[in-house]
């Protein structure tokens, strides 16, 4: 501790403004090294996160366009702020050629745009750092940098999460798995499909991830349980950026930066919980330091955290709400469909080019050959009731008059230039062993 500081603690009253002034302008001309070093690298910390973590604001809003759920809201304007000087780097740096057409979503994936971005913010932060701290290196004035640092990470986590949190919990992010799910083998899956379906299978398991995260916004949310929610974060996100990284998902980068931001805050409290957890010596009470908002009274305080945190968990409920009642009305034929006969041109067929099964889910259908082959087409609206016009791949077409009676489906109509005629049965989840299983503590 500085001399100038061990007087200021001895004196036995509150020392005045001009006092304190004094106090600070008696303060040694040559810090320590270790002093200085830190000053450094926690202004190389505030500045590269806080341009990480700050283009990502609007995209924990869902209700903005956030995470993907609009293509017209504000988080994709705020992202294309953001996006230019990401894209440079990328074709310029990385040597990346091409539209580049996700660099401007202002999502958090892992596109060339936010690798530019996060390699542009680590070299203006070097060199903001050390022009910082030369500058004041007589006067060191940026003790406030360390504790803007952990309210700029623990606020990004926990508005980041909470959208993530309550779309584990409604549910949203991972659904039972459908009939089309369960029906595709599981070497036709890519590795994210084969997660989701893993996750989705067990509404528990997604739940308790859900609970996880937002236990993790809430300790967040306050200085006194601040280092509590940082370990839970690094224990829990660790988990997923893990995940991420064995099974494709584009958003390793994202998970990445919030491991690394749980772990900034936990490392100011590291001495503390070496002592508690290594050492087995008793840990004395974290000093927290005064901060400027200490001085808005703690109803208002507790106000603005509310409002902060509450406004991402509206904004995520209100647009997660309508993707789960969208997602659970059904059309008349939506389902899936094991084809029991099939004739072509009024001809019983029986070979690899034979129907085996049918998807239907809204615009979608799907047509399983007994070749294994699968066939993708898009239905469009039409006048008749129960006509389905098909557009396939390979530019194959089709229009199909459906007639459903309960769980069976009588089609009739033309497709590839022949006259088709089929039956099917409708196939539910519960009749999957799968689904059938259920839980026990005992197993014999």
């Amino acid at each position: 501790m500085p001399i100038a500081e061990q007087r200021a603690d001895s004196i036995p009253f509150s020392p005045s403004a001009e006092l304190q002034t004094s106090i600070r302008d008696a303060e040694p001309v040559a810090a320590p090294s270790h002093h200085v070093i830190r000053r450094l690298i926690e202004r190389f910390a505030l500045v590269a996160f806080g341009l990480y973590h700050l283009p990502l604001f609007l995209n924990n809003y869902p209700s903005f366009g956030g995470g993907g759920m609009s293509e017209k809201g504000l988080a994709l304007s705020w992202g294309h702020v953001f996006t230019l000087p990401g894209i440079w780097v990328a074709r310029h740096v990385f040597g990346l050629t091409g539209p580049m057409p996700n660099g401007g979503r202002g999502d958090n994936g892992d596109v060339a745009e936010e690798f530019g971005r996060l390699l542009l913010a680590v070299v203006i932060a070097v060199v903001v750092a050390a022009c910082w701290t030369i500058a004041d290196r007589r006067r060191p004035r940026s003790r406030w940098a360390g504790d803007t640092l952990r309210v700029l990470l623990r606020y990004s986590i926990a508005l980041g999460l909470a959208s993530y949190a309550l779309a584990k919990i409604l549910p949203v992010q991972f659904v039972p798995p459908s009939p089309f799910a369960l029906e595709t083998r599981v070497g036709d899956l890519t590795p994210m499909a084969l997660l989701w379906t893993f996750m989705g299978y067990s509404r528990s398991y997604a739940f308790f991830g859900g609970v996880m995260e937002l236990a993790v916004v809430l300790l967040l949310c306050f200085r006194r349980t601040a280092t509590l929610g940082a370990v839970l974060c690094i224990a829990v996100m660790m988990n997923v950026a893990w995940m991420n990284y064995a099974y494709g998902v584009p958003v390793k980068l994202y998970a990445t930066m919030t491991v690394l931001s749980a772990a900034v805050i936990v490392l100011y409290d590291a001495p503390r919980l070496i002592a508690l957890f290594v050492s087995n010596k008793p840990a004395p009470p974290a000093r927290l330091s005064a901060l400027p908002q200490d001085r808005i009274p703690t109803r208002a305080r507790w106000a603005i955290k509310f409002l902060l945190v509450g406004s991402v968990l509206l904004s995520s409920a209100v647009p997660m709400e309508q993707v789960g009642s969208t997602r659970g009305a059904t059309g008349p034929f939506d389902g899936l469909w094991v084809v029991t006969s099939f004739a072509r041109d009024g001809r019983a067929s029986d070979d690899l080019t034979r129907w085996k099964l049918l998807t239907v889910r809204g615009s979608l259908f799907g047509l399983r050959l007994a070749s294994d082959s699968v066939l993708r087409c898009r239905t469009t609206a039409s006048p008749t009731p129960g006509t389905l016009p098909l557009t396939c791949a390979q530019d194959r077409r089709g229009e199909l008059h459906v007639t459903r009676r309960g769980d069976t489906l009588q089609i009739d109509g033309g497709f590839d230039a022949t006259r088709v005629t089929a039956s099917a049965r409708l196939v539910k989840p519960s009749d999957y062993r799968l689904m059938q299983s259920k839980f026990r503590w005992i197993i014999e």
